[in-house]
């Protein structure tokens, strides 16, 4: 077997003990059973004396951490330019390397051990994610993007002899402007344990559970899960909304909820990475909301879909290519709290529908596993 640099994550640090949020940790299980050595290069941030919910890496006996100064975002990163540059110059003993763009500089792996094999996987779209973002005004758009381009731009140039994957069909498409041949990958994090389908499972009139999972950010759509919610309220005024996340719009929304008169109705539980945690609230609340402006792959959904509640979702990232309208899923329109309310209301009321709904996803998501998804990447096969 050979060995593997991954720039991909932030790991974080205790002492002389390294950790990771579970979700990435879940990958790497994976990914260390292909490799005789597993590096990541990564920017490292010192735990917090009372920081929780993250995995440490101290069970992997062939894991090295190449460090990086921590930075937050790609702005911060480009001020450690030169770190970036002397780990790539360094770092030749590597014979694949791996990037998750939008990771910052990682094209330089290119210059640098360009004549290694090299996988470059494009997990999201910053540009389409800044452009589509409601918070930010027209003039702040084309500020940010016109910043980011360049760097954009250099992950394009180190595709060319990379073999290149994209979460979605979507980003495949955008590639292939650039005449960049993208292999297209659904993003799974799924185990044998994550499934489970109640067959007898109800959505009642009387104590109906809304659920949202993910970052509180504004291009997420989460104001409008709780417009829609407001507007279920009026027919279903049992109905509670459950929001699991955290993030830097989570203030903006505890105050709509309060102007709403939702408060009692809408609990926000905070971040929340414990896996048997977040499947116990899929498995116990009746739909799944998910108003997202831009995404790639989002794994949330087949989450969802694992754990058998009924989703209801924008068209977004690479969904519509693979769940179909009334079959396995439900859209509705971007920033459109009307059409999701009336799409919930349709559930409760079509409670036959609805079961074969979540039937069929549940049946669909079966072939999405997490070993699945890192075979594809990371080895010939599939």
């Amino acid at each position: 077997m050979a060995k593997i640099l991954l720039q991909a994550w932030v790991v974080s640090k205790r002492g002389n003990e390294y950790f990771l949020p579970y979700t990435h940790w879940v990958y790497l299980n994976e990914i260390v059973k292909y490799y005789d050595e597993v590096g990541l290069l990564s920017p490292v941030k010192v735990m917090g004396e009372h920081e929780a919910g993250l995995v440490s890496l101290s069970s992997f006996n062939h894991v090295v951490v190449h460090e990086l100064p921590y930075s937050d975002s790609y702005k911060a990163a480009v001020k450690h330019y030169k770190s970036y540059r002397a780990a790539y110059q360094q770092l030749n003993q590597y014979d694949i390397v791996y990037l998750r763009y939008p990771t910052p500089l990682g094209w330089l792996s290119k210059r640098f051990l360009g004549k290694k094999k090299r996988i470059v996987h494009f997990v999201g779209d910053p540009i389409d994610a800044a452009w589509v973002n409601p918070n930010f005004r027209t003039l702040k758009k084309l500020a940010l993007i016109s910043f980011f381009m360049p760097e954009h731009m250099a992950y394009i140039w180190a595709c060319k002899g990379a073999k290149v994957f994209t979460n979605g069909h979507h980003l495949k498409q955008k590639l292939a402007r650039w005449r960049i041949n993208a292999t297209p990958v659904i993003s799974s994090t799924l185990n044998e344990a994550d499934f489970h389908l109640d067959e007898t499972k109800q959505l009642p009139r009387h104590g109906l559970k809304l659920l949202y999972v993910g970052y509180l950010r504004k291009a997420k759509g989460v104001e409008v899960v709780i417009k829609a919610f407001a507007r279920v309220q009026q027919k279903y005024p049992g109905a509670t909304l459950t929001i699991a996340g955290s993030g830097e719009f989570e203030r903006e929304l505890k105050m709509l909820v309060k102007d709403s008169s939702l408060e009692g109705k809408v609990t926000f539980l905070g971040h929340i990475d414990n896996r048997t945690t977040l499947n116990t609230l899929f498995r116990t609340h009746h739909i799944f909301c998910f108003a997202s402006l831009s995404e790639g792959s989002p794994r949330v959904i087949l989450e969802g879909m694992a754990n058998g509640i009924n989703i209801l979702s924008t068209p977004v990232g690479s969904l519509p290519a693979v769940f179909k309208q009334e079959h396995d899923i439900m859209y509705a329109d971007f920033n459109d709290e009307k059409a999701f309310s009336d799409r919930i209301a349709y559930l409760v009321e079509h409670p036959e529908s609805a079961a074969s709904l979540r039937k069929r996803a549940y049946e669909k998501v079966k072939e999405f596993t997490i070993q699945v998804f890192i075979k594809k990447i990371f080895t010939n096969e599939g």
